[in-house]
């Protein structure tokens, strides 16, 4: 699915203030959901509670995450968990301009 400049940027720009770092893709949702995925890996290595305290601020759904989880290696749960957040913040993106316009 294509996304909207405006749409990414946001998305980008909100996922930056909440897991802390700099410099994710604003234009490329590839290298977004890779980047991210990165960042989580790293807290599923570091800071569990941090993370699952992100997805329960972001809204990811519980059984999605719990589905995310099944797997033997870190990097496709990284990768499976970066892609719903992105997934639910696009969303949210989408909604507000949705309703901004009105």
């Amino acid at each position: 699915m294509s996304y909207p400049p405006a749409i990414l940027a946001s998305t980008s720009s909100h996922l930056q203030k909440v897991f802390e770092v700099e410099h994710l893709p604003a234009s490329d949702l590839e290298a977004l959901f890779y980047k991210l995925s990165r960042v989580v890996l790293h807290l599923l290595h570091t800071d569990m509670n941090r993370l699952l305290h992100i997805l329960y601020r972001i809204d990811v759904e519980e059984q999605q995450v719990k589905q995310a989880m099944v797997a033997d290696d870190d990097e496709i749960i990284a990768e499976r968990i970066a892609r719903l957040i992105v997934k639910r913040e696009l969303q949210k993106a989408q909604l507000r301009q949705k309703y901004s316009q009105h």
